[in-house]
């Protein structure tokens, strides 16, 4: 009778041990499925900007896909973002830019991942109705925890380098820092 109490212990372990194994494998492969989702959240002008800028709410929207490596992906990702100035009435950003992320490899439910890329901004100064496109470059950090098999979701901090010094007569970069919610959704392509 000890014998069997015992062998039903260890076969319960076991068993319990590999279900919640294959769980954590199971979370992995939703999340290295290719993704489309949104973001909404503060959006805050630093350094020499912040000094010209106030602080307000943005929002954007990305893609990503898998590489063949498993822990990376590259993503596509643009939003809009509009300040109300101190000198201009109105600052108006669109940044859209490529991106590479790289999934931590912690084995926890949530997910870490590390991000960085480049792309252009578009940038829209009113009333002198201004417009150009200037190279803007990115780095962030996202945490994201399953919602279910088919949503995740994070929160993300980006920080934004818009490249103006390139513009004759320009002293000072852009930086922005994103900070939001994100809801994306696990694709089966």
């Amino acid at each position: 009778m000890k014998k069997n109490i015992i062998y039903f212990f260890i076969v319960s372990f076991v068993l319990l041990a590999s279900t919640d194994l294959f769980a954590a494998n199971v979370r992995k492969r939703y999340f290295n499925r290719p993704q489309i989702g949104a973001w909404f959240g503060p959006i805050t002008p630093v350094f020499k900007t912040g000094d010209k800028l106030e602080p307000n709410l943005g929002g954007g929207g990305f893609f990503r896909y898998n590489l063949p490596i498993d822990s990376l992906k590259v993503g596509f990702e643009s939003s809009y973002q509009k300040f109300d100035s101190k000198g201009v009435d109105e600052l108006q950003l669109v940044p859209a830019y490529m991106n590479l992320l790289y999934l931590l490899p912690f084995n926890f439910p949530v997910r870490t991942q590390v991000k960085g890329g480049a792309g252009f901004c578009h940038v829209e100064m009113k009333p002198d109705k201004i417009s150009q496109w200037d190279p803007m470059f990115s780095a962030g950090v996202e945490i994201s925890f399953p919602a279910g098999k088919m949503a995740n979701i994070a929160l993300r901090i980006d920080y934004m380098l818009i490249f103006e010094k390139h513009i004759e007569g320009s002293k000072n970069n852009g930086h922005v820092i994103n900070a939001g919610v994100s809801l994306y959704l696990n694709l089966n392509l």
